[in-house]
């Protein structure tokens, strides 16, 4: 089949589960519009969810079967329910208006996939390991998915995201390197119109209903549509090098690496932090969980939006709880901005009665808990000290050993205004602007004074500059005023207070990494500054259309003075997405088609076989033995760890560094690590057949691969092996029984003697 033909049953597959749950989120949220928009987003998600909820906790097969099952019961249960409720006509009417959702949707995916077909290579950066777990995820019969680069472990990593990708993959028979590709293109499809429906609905509330599409639409621009202003800052800097570059060199990468953290109070050289936003990373094509997770956050800031309106807040919050959930075992780092908006949210739709807004938010948590229970059962947290390194006096005291261990506080030098600037100043320009324009429109009794206004942003200043800490000024301030609007609410903002929150959030986030940080195996804010900043630029994108509005209907100076800042101030992050998109497809010179793999088929046919191999002749289960690798290891153009990463069988140990973060909360797993890097070793570098025979019955190997890598190394970057002996190694595999099952050119897979076949 070619890739058009599966590009098409892929988007009907994905259109279909919309399809099978728009009833029920219809009923939850109560209107027709922004169901379209979360249906279209999180379908698939919530086909595969209850079958990764039984098939982690009580082993319910992952097949096409139970995938079919779940998506036959829920689209029964759905659509029997609204023909009960005798809302079908309704629903007919609703979906017929949703129409431009659907075309966005089917238009946004075939336009992403065919500029993801101008270099769809998975190389380079986290895509192998991306393709490693979705092709495991393929391949398993039950979940959690077994580790591929750690034989008889189950992946200890928030993979949800992937389970809902592989689901579509097993039903359609689709290859894991195309299914990455695609999934990409859907996400890219599914973030824009979450995003823009939640943005639509937000503005709806707060006007008569006429700017709906125009804010989805500007929405969808904020988020996909501009950069920060590092592009902008490079081409006034140095134009000729900005424009000349590659994507690797130039604008397209170092944008995601604007702020440095230095002046450590331990020895050691400057750290950039991570700053990627929503244009960046889909060029970029990472499958990583933060991008995975963002049409369900989109989806999950449309059902919060529907709680602001109160028509149907119990079911709303319902589905934000399931959302919320799933957003959990997405990517775990999205839970603490996701529901602290959630917390803003309620705390501002039912102020001051204080016990319904406990009680809406304590039904959130739950129905949270109790999706991501699974999740919680199986995981082993990785993040945090390790439990000898808290202090003594603190280690009998839960609550403060969790925080100690969990959270750690800035104490080097904090970002600088101009990295703040470049890094955020697209959407926080406008949004104080949007802020200070509501302030000023505010009735005069309601105004902060004068005297009042001098003494906050002076105590702030001072404040900053003691501390040495100007996101205060930048980002505090406008939040400052956006605090004091919500507080004015009742009286004079009327409905313009239900985007407000959302703004809020994200400011209060972005403002919390200056000085508190989420401890890692990396000890600084790296991941920290990287989730909560891509998170809030999606938040930003959804709140801002609804707060534009209001500038546009401005009077006097204000209108022209504001709306001219806030164009200036999008024309220079529009720079970022033409630019980089003509770095990274070489100027759109070749299309190549959405197989990632295929340049490895060119450059080493003899590789690509043996995986193929693998693949048709080894079981899901199969561990196939090749070299180790190190993270983000590349040599002669193949990735480390490649075998694994293509078939999803396990091998012994593939990317140690990652390895590492995900096992370093067990000790014993952590010991079994370093094992393993011995017995690699003594594999592949001194293979004696007493010790070859023992470690490969220890490890239940029933495939050696014999490659490029196996045969040259793994680079002089890479310490994991030092001079491979691969023919003392076949030789040794001979004397043990083992033959070859497959031989083309410098590629020898051999086969334990219960499985070997004919050549």
């Amino acid at each position: 089949m070619n890739e058009i033909a599966v590009a098409v049953l892929w988007q009907a597959a994905w259109l279909s589960c919309a399809l099978a749950v728009f009833p029920a989120i219809r009923s939850a949220c109560g209107d027709e519009k922004l169901a379209i928009g979360i249906s279209l987003a999180v379908g698939p998600a919530l086909i595969a969810l209850p079958v990764w909820w039984l098939s982690t906790l009580l082993r319910l097969p992952f097949t096409p079967t139970t995938l079919l099952v779940s998506f036959s019961l829920l689209a029964v249960g759905s659509w029997s329910t609204a023909l009960l409720t005798r809302d079908l006509a309704a629903l007919g009417r609703d979906t017929g208006q949703g129409w431009p959702f659907l075309l966005l949707h089917t238009g946004a995916f075939a336009g992403y996939a065919v500029f993801r077909s101008f270099n769809p290579a998975i190389r380079y950066t986290e895509k192998p390991m991306e393709l490693a777990i979705l092709s495991s995820t393929i391949v398993a019969s039950h979940l959690p998915s077994p580790d591929p680069w750690f034989a008889s472990k189950p992946v200890n990593y928030y993979i949800f995201g992937y389970v809902e990708m592989a689901g579509l993959a097993k039903i359609l028979g689709t290859a894991p390197e195309v299914a990455f590709n695609l999934a990409l293109a859907s996400l890219f499809a599914s973030a824009i119109v979450s995003i823009g429906a939640a943005a639509g609905h937000l503005a709806a509330s707060t006007s008569d209903g006429s700017f709906r599409w125009s804010a989805a639409i500007l929405a969808v621009f904020l988020l996909v549509g501009v950069g920060n202003w590092q592009t902008a800052w490079a081409l006034l800097r140095n134009p000729h090098d900005a424009l000349t570059t590659s994507w690797w060199t130039g604008p397209g990468w170092n944008a995601s690496r604007v702020i440095i953290d230095t002046g450590f109070p331990w020895s050691g050289p400057p750290r950039s932090t991570i700053n990627e936003f929503p244009a960046f990373s889909f060029v970029l094509g990472d499958l990583h969980p933060h991008l995975l997770a963002l049409p369900m956050l989109g989806a999950f800031l449309g059902c919060l939006s529907a709680v602001t309106t109160g028509t149907r807040s119990v079911p709303a919050v319902v589905l934000a709880g399931v959302l919320l959930g799933c957003l959990w075992i997405t990517n775990t780092w999205a839970l603490p901005l996701a529901a602290l908006t959630a917390v803003f949210v309620a705390a501002i739709r039912w102020w001051p009665m204080v016990s319904r807004t406990a009680l809406h938010i304590g039904l959130l948590g739950c129905v949270a808990v109790i999706v991501a229970l699974p999740f919680q059962v199986a995981y082993i947290p990785s993040y945090g000290l390790l439990p000898e390194e808290v202090p003594p006096a603190l280690r009998q005291i839960p609550p403060l050993r969790w925080l100690v261990r969990t959270v750690g506080v800035v104490v080097w030098e904090r970002s600088s205004f101009g990295e703040l600037l470049r890094a955020h100043g697209t959407l926080l320009l406008p949004g104080a602007l949007a802020v200070g324009v509501l302030l000023l429109e505010l009735p005069a009794t309601h105004r902060p004074r004068a005297g009042m206004t001098v003494a906050i942003v002076g105590f702030v200043a001072i404040l900053a500059l003691a501390s040495k800490t100007p996101a205060l000024i930048l980002i505090g301030v406008p939040l400052v005023g956006a605090w004091w609007l919500l507080w004015q609410r009742e009286r004079s903002l009327e409905n313009w207070s239900r985007a407000l929150p959302f703004l809020v959030a994200a400011w209060s986030g972005i403002l919390a990494v200056e000085f508190f940080y989420l401890r890692d195996v990396f000890g600084d804010r790296m991941n920290t500054v990287f989730k909560v900043y891509f998170d809030a630029w999606a938040l930003q994108a959804a709140a801002l259309p609804a707060l534009f509005l209001h500038i546009l209907r401005s009077r006097g100076f204000l209108r022209p003075v504001s709306l001219g800042l806030v164009v200036l101030a999008l024309m220079a992050g529009a720079l970022y997405p033409p630019l980089s998109t003509w770095k990274w497809t070489d100027g759109f010179a070749q299309q190549q088609g959405l197989d990632g793999l295929e340049y490895l088929r060119q450059a080493h046919p003899d590789e690509a076989a043996g995986i193929q191999w693998i693949r048709r002749n080894t079981a899901p289960d199969a561990v196939v033995l090749e070299a180790p690798g190190c993270s983000y290891g590349m040599m002669m153009e193949i990735p480390h760890s490649r075998v694994s990463m293509a078939t999803g069988r396990p091998t012994v140990l593939g990317w140690d560094g990652h390895e590492y973060q995900w096992r370093r909360g067990s000790l014993e797993q952590l010991a079994s690590l370093e094992e393993r890097k011995a017995a690699l070793r003594e594999i592949f570098e001194s293979p004696s057949v007493e010790r070859v025979q023992e470690l490969l019955h220890h490890y239940d190997v029933t495939h050696v691969y014999i490659g490029t890598l196996e045969r040259s190394g793994l680079g002089a970057h890479c310490a994991l092996l030092g001079a491979p002996q691969a023919d003392r190694l076949s030789e040794t595999l001979k004397q043990l029984g083992w033959q070859p099952a497959f031989v083309q050119g410098d590629v020898v897979i051999y086969a334990r003697p219960s499985f070997s076949l004919p050549h």
